[in-house]
């Protein structure tokens, strides 16, 4: 009897230890967190990759948790089976937060990513900014919350209130964490983040208005997709423009009145964009900011009266205000494909090899088939970065392809930068031509790499006892 009473004891006490070391966080924890929050970023949100460089380093692991978080957010209406599991989602990252804020973050990245830079911020400023970035982070989960089911907005405005409670939100907790209280800063964060949100809609135009892509069992019957066509232009400026729902699923940019309301919507971004670069001369130029900040008060915009130095805030924010290039620059690309948003977006780029063996005899059919494929890559956008011709080798082994039995191979090789659906068909263009006895293709990297082959003027060498065939 004592004796079960004691090892009772001693489990629960072992369970309580257990739990108790699970708590603590070390470096290797934290660093892991690091990596994970800046893989989801690169492969998700390159934009928020490439800034977070330029944030002063003691902000960066703030602005990567943030960004990361946004990301796993925005992404939950997509992942979740039914509306019951996404609002039990959101209920683990509100008391997740709330953790983190308490000082006990979960054993999740992001938690303890932010646990780390709250106690970074500590350090510099003390413990009352603690409160404000979890009034601003509180606010980020509860809009998403909020539009998880993915409605249009009613009205202009209400996309505006949508982003500044989002991007703007997101600026705000940047700046707090460096740590900042600045109107001026708020104000340009303001309208920066406004334009930054509308732009995220209009970039989702083509993924969220689209149908879901059928996806088969293996029994080959259709699987059930819980996926449902949205479209998030706000609703007065569609009833302006006669645009439906319907028709925009069914025609994508061929619908009536889009390209006139996303002009519309655009505009207002620009807008924002405008007012934020005029702000920012007449601060610089030591004016006052041409009109009042129209949050000021509510929530965290309570600030100190008092003279400050606006040079040094701009100048010490100013990495937190690069959220305005590449929103600029895809309303720059939206104006050039007439605001189609479904051909501004920018198609990712990779650079691949080719090493092509075709049946020897004539070179002539080498160069035929090197040229159909440098026109197709030409054709959609790409770049043919370089050819060579190899000659004429051994295969390593005999190959029996479309009914013949070769010994021997004309290679080439080509180097071309391309979208993946080109380099898929050129697979496939590959695998149907009767005179390609073996195609291998390899990526090396994408568009982004310095360092691209370069080869010389193909030498097109004939085959033994082929006619010879001069160059092109």
């Amino acid at each position: 009897m004592n004796r079960s009473r004691v090892l009772c004891n001693g489990l629960h006490r072992l369970a309580r230890a257990q739990r108790t070391c699970r708590g603590y966080v070390t470096d290797a924890d934290v660093a892991s967190a690091r990596n994970y929050c800046l893989k989801q970023l690169q492969a998700s949100d390159y934009d928020a990759h490439l800034i977070r460089r330029f944030v002063p380093p003691p902000c960066q692991d703030m602005y990567a948790a943030l960004r990361t978080l946004n990301l796993e957010l925005v992404r939950l209406p997509e992942l979740v089976s039914n509306p019951t599991i996404g609002i039990m989602r959101m209920k683990f990252w509100q008391e997740s937060i709330d953790k983190t804020f308490a000082g006990q973050p979960p054993r999740e990245p992001i938690c303890i990513l932010l646990d780390k830079s709250l106690q970074d911020v500590e350090k510099r400023a003390g413990s009352s900014m603690r409160k404000s970035l979890r009034f601003w982070v509180s606010r980020l989960v509860k809009t998403r919350e909020k539009h998880m089911d993915n409605r249009p907005y009613t009205s202009i405005t209400a996309l505006e209130d949508y982003a500044e409670n989002t991007y703007s939100t997101m600026m705000y907790a940047t700046l707090g964490a460096m740590p900042m209280k600045s109107m001026h800063m708020d104000h340009l964060a303001s309208h920066i983040g406004k334009a930054c949100g509308i732009v995220a809609v209009l970039r989702g135009i083509p993924v969220l208005a689209s149908p879901a892509r059928p996806v088969k069992t293996p029994s080959g019957a259709d699987a059930p997709s819980t996926h449902k066509p949205t479209l998030l232009l706000p609703l007065d400026v569609m009833a302006e423009e006669g645009v439906k729902e319907e028709e925009v699923f069914r025609q994508g940019p061929n619908a009536p009145g889009l390209q006139d309301a996303v002009f519309k919507v655009a505009t207002r971004a620009n807008d924002h964009l405008i007012t934020a670069r005029e702000m920012l001369k007449r601060l610089e130029q030591g004016e006052d900011p041409g009109h009042d900040f129209e949050h000021q008060g509510e929530g965290e915009h309570v600030y100190e009266m008092g003279q400050s130095d606006t040079q040094r805030e701009i100048r010490a924010g100013f990495s937190v205000l690069l959220e305005a290039a590449p929103a600029s620059q895809y309303l720059e690309n939206l104006q050039k494909a007439n605001f189609d948003p479904y051909t501004s977006q920018p198609v990712a780029k990779m650079l691949y090899e080719l090493i092509g063996i075709v049946r020897p005899g004539k070179v002539a059919e080498v160069k035929e088939i090197a040229t159909s494929v440098g026109s197709l890559i030409l054709r959609n956008g790409g770049v043919v970065r370089g050819i060579s011709n190899w000659g004429v080798f051994s295969l390593p082994r005999p190959i029996s392809v479309h009914q013949m039995k070769h010994t021997h191979g004309h290679y080439f090789v080509m180097r071309y930068d391309s979208s993946t659906k080109v380099h898929e068909d050129i697979r496939s263009n590959m695998r149907l031509e009767p005179r390609m006895i073996r195609a291998t293709h390899v990526r090396l990297g994408d568009g982004r790499l310095e360092s691209m082959a370069k080869f010389g003027k193909p030498d097109w060498k004939e085959a033994a006892g082929s006619m010879k065939v001069n160059e092109v």
